[in-house]
């Protein structure tokens, strides 16, 4: 995806953001609702399912926490860290928009 259409995106989920806090919880409001969940990813090498995002865990400095599913058992793990599996398009776009925002 080339910058112009990550800068785009970004610009859309903060628009009338102030500050770097700002912008930060424009992101997370907007992943939130424009990724399709669930999604399946790779958490640590294991597959998982990611069912949602955390935004009670979630910070600027801590970064965005995912919700994710594996068998029984459902836990936080940081966004970024997460190796997503064949996302659609919609999801992929918004998931390089927020590695973009973080410099990764």
């Amino acid at each position: 995806m080339n910058e112009d259409r990550l800068n785009a995106l970004l610009e859309e989920a903060t628009v009338d953001c102030y500050d770097e806090e700002e912008e930060f919880t424009g992101i997370l409001v907007t992943l939130d609702e424009r990724l399709n969940f669930p999604l399946q990813a790779r958490a640590l090498g294991e597959p998982v399912e990611v069912i949602g995002l955390d935004e009670a865990r979630s910070g600027l400095r801590r970064g965005i926490m995912a919700r994710v599913r594996k068998g029984e058992r459902e836990y936080p793990v940081a966004l970024a860290e997460l190796e997503f599996v064949d996302p659609d398009s919609v999801s992929a776009e918004w998931l390089a928009a927020y590695r973009y925002w973080l410099g990764a």
